[in-house]
């Protein structure tokens, strides 16, 4: 992986391409067992019975799916512990073998009220194999300012 980007590297409308993930069916029925009691989630009946072809992902599992995804979105970043103002859309159902393909763009930059850092408005977009649109996450992410004499420019 190249030179990590500041804030100053980064500019609205920038993309960046997360990771491919697949949803497991085993660790999505765990995942569903351990942590969210509704039956869709682990039980074929039950989801039938709700009108869905199998088990569905339930919401905290999909979230999670999606920051595997950015993983090294935050690597190639001088990334601050941030996160707030976090807006989650859950926009089609999640089944076992679904393959996610996730980018995120940035909607907006402003530098902090603190020196030497700047916040980015982004949305992560994650799509299934059929093109669909499964999920998508607004954020805000803090990130550390170009110090002053580091020089460099976008890779």
């Amino acid at each position: 992986m190249g030179r990590k980007l500041y804030f100053n590297d980064i500019a609205k409308g920038d993309w960046f391409a997360g990771a491919t993930v697949t949803v497991e069916r085993e660790e999505m029925l765990d995942f569903g067992r351990r942590f969210d009691d509704q039956p869709m989630h682990f039980d074929a009946e039950a989801a039938r019975a709700m009108g869905f072809p199998d088990v569905v992902a339930c919401g905290a599992y999909t979230f999670a799916l999606s920051s595997k995804a950015t993983t090294h979105i935050w690597q190639q970043w001088h990334f601050l512990p941030s996160g707030l103002g976090v807006e989650l859309n859950f926009l089609a159902p999640l089944h076992a073998g679904d393959v996610l393909t996730t980018e995120m763009e940035i909607l907006e930059t402003r530098p902090s009220s603190k020196p030497g850092r700047g916040w980015l408005e982004t949305i992560l977009r994650c799509v299934n194999q059929k093109g669909v649109a499964a999920f998508t996450t607004k954020a805000h992410f803090l990130l550390l300012e170009r110090p002053a004499g580091a020089g460099g420019e976008k890779e």
